[in-house]
């Protein structure tokens, strides 16, 4: 297994996409169909990455990014951000806090590019985390 991946999105259409090519190059992949379940979900699974639909009913994905960064177990999971608005999303997203923005309709190379990037920028922050905690400890 790859890594976890979190979909929060309210179209049940897009999340079946989004599994499908997620779990045919390998990756584990949990569901929500709203923002207040996808935090949940994110809370009690601890993904490695999560795939925020920005215009849900509700809770809508400026929201759950907010309360994923603020609790401490959920602040640091990579969030891409997903959206079929061009008007200036992507940058507003990436100026909120989104660590990457992912244009509907999906693309599937574009999808495991982002996905891998975000993978490895955690990874790189763990290794970051662990050897300050090493010099800490010295």
């Amino acid at each position: 297994m790859l890594g976890k991946i979190l979909i929060i999105d309210d179209y049940a259409d897009n999340r079946e996409i989004l599994r499908l090519m997620l779990e045919q190059a390998g990756y584990a992949v949990s569901e929500a169909s709203n923002g207040r379940d996808g935090i949940d979900v994110a809370l009690r699974e601890q993904p490695d990455v999560a795939l925020v639909d920005l215009s849900m009913p509700g809770t809508d994905g400026w929201d759950v990014l907010t309360e994923l960064r603020a609790d401490l177990s959920t602040a640091n999971i990579p969030c891409a951000a997903m959206s079929a608005f061009a008007d200036g999303a992507r940058s507003r997203a990436l100026a909120f806090g989104f660590n990457a923005y992912l244009t509907k309709p999906f693309r599937g190379e574009e999808l495991l590019q982002i996905v891998e990037h975000l993978l490895a920028e955690q990874r790189i922050q763990i290794e970051q985390n662990e050897g300050n905690r090493q010099e800490e400890a010295l």
